[in-house]
């Protein structure tokens, strides 16, 4: 790998990171795995150690990879992609990746339904809705922010309930099958809530899928809005 050394390149540290970034991103280097050393940089570039730390320091910032000590710098990076194909909850979409979802926050309440809830569950405004708001992680980094309404009645108050599949909680308590779902994607920027769950900063790109679930009688059950970070997260879609 060579640098541009000529007066008006770029700084090396940053050549450095975007050339280590372009290997990660096209799998020379894959989630898990241990880059070259710092002294090994060193020699492969041929620069000062300071300029390599510039450079990983870059990729850190970047989300690329982290450094862990007594192990070394471990690559983190990754965009998943959810494949539409069928509908299943993200906690199994995530399983299927071989990808181990927490949540960091999960809070349910009662509210009245807006015009637009109201709407997209097929019921009157001002009727008594559930709202689910939750923060999904991978490797304990925020990967999804999510606001979830559902129209049914008598749902427990007890946010640990919700902390894994919500799918899996309507299918196995309440006999709920989400058969079908309408979804729509945007590119969107973060903003307020959103920038602060996903640990992002204020007009940072964002990946915004709204979605309508129904049940095996195509009754409307789940009105939800999920917030993605735009360097971590992709959709793909066979027609």
């Amino acid at each position: 790998m060579t640098l541009d050394r000529g007066k008006a390149a770029v700084a090396l540290y940053l050549q450095i990171s975007q050339q280590i970034a372009e290997a990660i991103e096209h799998g020379e280097y894959t989630t898990g795995q241990i880059i070259p050393s710092e002294k090994q940089l060193q020699e492969q570039y041929g620069v000062s150690r300071m300029t390599v730390r510039l450079a990983v320091g870059e990729l850190a910032n970047k989300g690329y990879v982290e450094r862990m000590r007594g192990i070394g710098t471990v690559v983190t990076y990754g965009k998943i992609e959810e494949n539409l194909k069928r509908v299943i909850s993200f906690s199994e979409e995530m399983q299927l990746h071989g990808i181990q979802m927490q949540t960091s926050y999960c809070e349910i309440k009662l509210v009245n339904a807006t015009e637009k809830v109201a709407g997209n569950l097929g019921i009157s405004v001002n009727s008594a809705v559930y709202e689910l708001t939750r923060v999904r992680c991978a490797n304990n980094k925020p990967l999804v922010y999510s606001v979830t309404y559902l129209k049914m009645q008598n749902l427990p108050l007890d946010a640990g309930l919700y902390s894994d599949s919500l799918y899996k909680v309507l299918k196995e308590k309440y006999n709920i099958n989400i058969t079908r779902a309408g979804d729509q994607l945007e590119a969107t920027l973060a903003e307020g809530a959103v920038a602060k769950y996903l640990e992002v900063a204020q007009g940072f790109p964002t990946f915004k899928r709204t979605r309508v679930a129904y049940d095996q009688q195509d009754n409307e059950v789940e009105y939800s809005i999920c917030y993605y970070p735009g360097d971590k997260y992709r959709y793909s879609v066979n027609l």
